[in-house]
């Protein structure tokens, strides 16, 4: 069992992982005084998850669990404003506590159901994936999607309680731990390398693990944020190497709707971010090469319908990074890397204006290389 205290900046909530944690939640919760508890989940949550949180819920106050379609379409307004209805129609008030049961679709539309009824109820994650385990609860960022991208409608707003009641993981699909271990890829690459050699051993193409595996990943990526976001919580200036990867990664989200997961979209991201970042001068032959490598040590595998690049490359440009720089015609701006575990700073700013036909090119190259090394043709 792990049990921590996360603390950006000003912010601070316990975070527990291990067997049995949901049954101490109320430990972390008393001083609160919740008389009720409304958890939001989707609805392909397994039913055992869903009864066993609402359980451990139930020995503190009444529970009621409200659900919506699964998927990255439903993670918008409509969603939200919905389950707000809901939530006041089932007599909800400010000592009402919303517990996200989940991956990081119903983390962030119970975050944002959390932060806007009563100007902020408190807010209770329950991950059921390693991805949103180790990324998205750890992030103070709560949002929906448009229509125009990804994330462009949120807030920040802090959890109470984070609790990962690990053999929730068991269930998950070889895909989803895969997905959760592109994110422990990305820490390594970004933010920790010195701890590359440490893990490319542990790392598995078939993606099972012990429990006690689990939780030391798990405990790792809260270090690497950590590193990042203690000075940084909203991810404005050293905390911004968290979306490494993110530009073209979430455009291809969005694009493939559903067909790969969001850490593989990530590593696509991270993969032409690494080109990229050689093509300026910023890595080495040998650094990009890492990138491959420890993706493969995954099992990752992400082709490209040819179709889709360029519904990639206008979601690009509709990034929810834009305006850390002043606009610059024909570019875009990114994360970048100088170096492994070093965001690149271009005039004193964290994001880095790229040529959009760079960008093509990056997209182009990598998909090229997949197909070659997977013996495919695009």
């Amino acid at each position: 069992m792990f049990h921590t205290i996360i603390q950006f900046g000003d912010h601070r909530y316990p975070f527990m992982t291990g067997v049995g944690v949901l049954a101490e939640a109320g430990n972390y919760v008393q001083e609160l005084h919740i008389h009720q508890y409304m958890i939001i989940t989707d609805e392909h949550t397994p039913d055992h998850i869903v009864k066993e949180t609402e359980a451990a819920f139930g020995r503190l106050a009444p529970v009621r669990v409200l659900t919506f379609q699964p998927g990255e379409e439903w993670k918008n307004l409509s969603t939200v404003h919905e389950l707000c209805k809901q939530v006041i129609d089932l007599g909800a008030d400010r000592r009402t506590a919303i517990v996200a049961l989940g991956g990081g679709v119903s983390g962030n539309v119970a975050g944002m159901v959390a932060g806007l009824l009563f100007r902020g109820l408190p807010l209770i994650h329950v991950p059921t994936t390693l991805m949103s385990a180790s990324d998205s609860v750890l992030s103070l960022k709560q949002a929906v999607n448009l229509t125009q991208g990804k994330n462009l409608v949120g807030m920040f707003y802090t959890p109470k309680l984070i609790c990962v009641e690990l053999p929730f993981l068991q269930s998950l699909a070889e895909r989803d731990l895969r997905s959760g271990m592109c994110e422990l890829v990305k820490n390594l690459l970004a933010i920790c390398p010195e701890r590359i050699n440490e893990y490319r051993r542990k790392l598995r193409p078939n993606n099972q693990y012990e429990l006690d595996e689990l939780q030391q990943f798990i405990a790792f990526c809260i270090e690497a944020k950590t590193k990042v976001m203690a000075d940084d919580p909203y991810e404005k200036k050293d905390g911004l190497v968290l979306e490494y990867g993110h530009t073209i990664g979430h455009a291809l989200e969005l694009t493939c709707k559903g067909k790969y997961t969001h850490g593989e979209c990530i590593s696509f991201g991270m993969l032409c971010a690494a080109y990229i970042s050689q093509r300026l001068g910023l890595l080495t032959a040998e650094e990009t090469a890492m990138h491959h490598e420890l993706l493969e040590r995954i099992g990752y595998q992400v082709e490209l319908e040819p179709e889709w690049l360029p519904i990639i490359e206008q979601y690009v440009q509709n990034d929810n990074k834009r305006g850390y720089r002043e606009r610059r015609p024909g570019c875009t701006g990114m994360v970048l890397l100088n170096g492994l575990g070093t965001i690149h700073r271009e005039d004193d700013a964290w994001i880095t204006m790229v040529d959009n036909s760079l960008i093509s090119e990056a997209i182009r190259s990598v998909q090229e290389r997949r197909a070659i090394m997977h013996g495919s043709r695009t």
